[in-house]
C-alpha cells in the first residue's frame, strides 16, 4: 500500500472510532410518555420499556400513568409529557376542540372489548335502567358502550347511566362492589370476570367494527421539533411489538408485573387474545378506524361530521421506518 493509501486507512479508522466514542457518548434524550390505562392495549410501551428498547435508541424515559386518554393529552399539551399512549377516540375529540393532537402509530385497530355485568343480569336489555362504568366521557370506553348497546337497540342516553370511573382495575371493582351493573373489560378482567361469576353480554370482536383504539399521540409542533426523537420512539415501540409476539415467557412476565396479576391463566389468555391475535406488526393507524370515530362524534357534532380522517393522522413516521425495511428486518431474523 503506497503512502496516500496508509494517510486514507489511518483517517477513516480514527473517524470511525472518534464517531464510535462520540455516539457511545452521547447524552440519551430524555422525555416523559404518559400511559392511560392498565390494559393489555397498552403494554407494548411498558415492554419497549422494561425490555430495554427504548434504552437502545438513546432514549431515557419516564412512564407517567394518567386515567384516561383525555387526562393524557392534557397532560400533552401542558408540556408534562411529550407523548401520550391512549385510545383514538380522546384524540379526535380534542383535535375537532381545536388542541394540536395527532395520532402518529397504532397498537389496536378494533374493538376487542366485553361488556360484562352481575350475575343477575343475563341479557343486555336488562341493563336498562341500570349504571354502566366507562372510563372518561369520550374515551374509547365511553364510545364501545354506546356502541355496542345501539348494535342491540339500546340508547346509551336514555336506556342506561354512563359513569365516569377511571381505570379498567377501578371499573372492575366497582363492579364487583355493585356500585354498577355493568362495565367494559379487557384480558385479563375477562376470566376474571368468568371465574368470579359475571355474565359477558358482548363480545365487540365479534362486531368486528374498525376502530382505532390504542395509539401513540404527539402534537404537530413537538412532531416538527423533534422528528428524531420521535423516529427513535416509534422504532422502540416496534421492536417491543415484535418482542411482545416473539417472546412469549419474557413477554407474560412484563406483563403481569404490568397488570399486578401472577395468574398464569389469565396471563396465557391476555397473550392470545392480544399480543397473537389483535396488536398489528406494522403499527399504522387506521383511517377506516378514525371514520367510525368520527361517524359516532358527528351525531352530536357537525364538525365531526365534515371531517376528514386524514386530518386526525400523520403515518409518515412509521412509513419512513417500513420504507427503510427497519419493520421487515425483525421478523426475518
Amino acid at each position: 500500500m503506497n503512502d496516500s493509501g496508509r494517510v486514507v486507512g489511518v483517517l477513516l479508522t480514527l473517524l470511525f472510532v472518534f464517531g464510535f466514542i462520540a455516539n457511545a457518548g452521547a447524552q440519551a434524550k430524555k422525555l416523559n410518555i404518559a400511559y392511560t390505562a392498565t390494559s393489555p392495549y397498552q403494554a407494548v410501551l411498558i415492554i419497549a420499556q422494561d425490555a430495554g428498547f427504548l434504552k437502545k435508541h438513546n432514549l431515557d424515559v419516564s412512564l407517567i400513568f394518567t386515567a384516561g386518554g383525555s387526562l393524557g393529552i392534557q397532560a400533552m399539551v401542558g408540556g408534562d409529557v411529550a407523548m401520550a399512549v391512549a385510545d383514538g377516540s380522546s384524540s379526535v375529540a380534542a383535535r375537532l376542540s381545536g388542541v394540536d393532537v395527532m395520532i402518529i402509530a397504532s397498537f389496536l385497530n378494533t374493538f376487542p372489548y366485553s361488556l360484562v355485568s352481575l350475575p343477575e343480569i343475563k341479557k343486555v336489555n336488562q341493563l336498562a335502567g341500570g349504571k354502566i362504568a366507562v372510563s372518561r366521557f369520550g374515551s374509547a370506553t365511553d364510545l364501545g358502550v354506546r356502541m355496542a348497546l345501539a348494535k342491540v337497540g339500546l340508547n346509551a342516553e336514555k336506556d342506561v347511566t354512563l359513569l365516569q370511573i377511571g381505570a379498567q382495575t377501578a371499573r372492575f371493582a366497582a363492579l364487583q362492589s355493585r356500585n354498577v351493573q355493568g362495565t367494559i373489560i379487557t384480558p385479563p378482567f375477562t376470566l376474571t370476570s368468568r371465574k368470579l361469576g359475571f355474565n359477558t353480554l358482548i363480545d365487540m370482536a365479534e362486531l368486528n367494527i374498525p376502530f382505532q383504539l390504542t395509539a401513540l399521540l404527539a402534537s404537530r409542533s413537538y412532531l416538527k421539533r423533534n422528528p428524531e426523537v420521535v423516529t427513535s420512539v416509534i422504532q422502540a415501540l416496534t421492536e417491543g411489538i415484535h418482542f411482545y409476539k416473539k417472546e412469549k415467557e419474557a413477554s407474560i412476565k412484563i406483563v403481569g408485573k404490568y397488570l399486578k396479576t401472577d395468574d398464569r391463566e389469565a396471563l396465557e389468555e391476555t397473550y392470545r387474545e392480544i399480543a397473537l391475535k389483535v396488536v398489528p406488526e406494522k403499527p399504522y393507524p387506521t383511517l377506516a378506524g378514525v371514520q367510525t370515530i368520527l361517524d359516532e362524534l358527528g351525531k352530536k357534532n357537525p364538525k365531526a361530521k365534515a371531517s376528514r380522517p386524514e386530518d386526525f393522522v400523520d403515518s409518515s413516521f412509521v412509513k419512513k421506518i417500513d420504507d427503510a425495511g427497519f419493520i421487515d428486518r425483525l421478523y426475518k431474523r
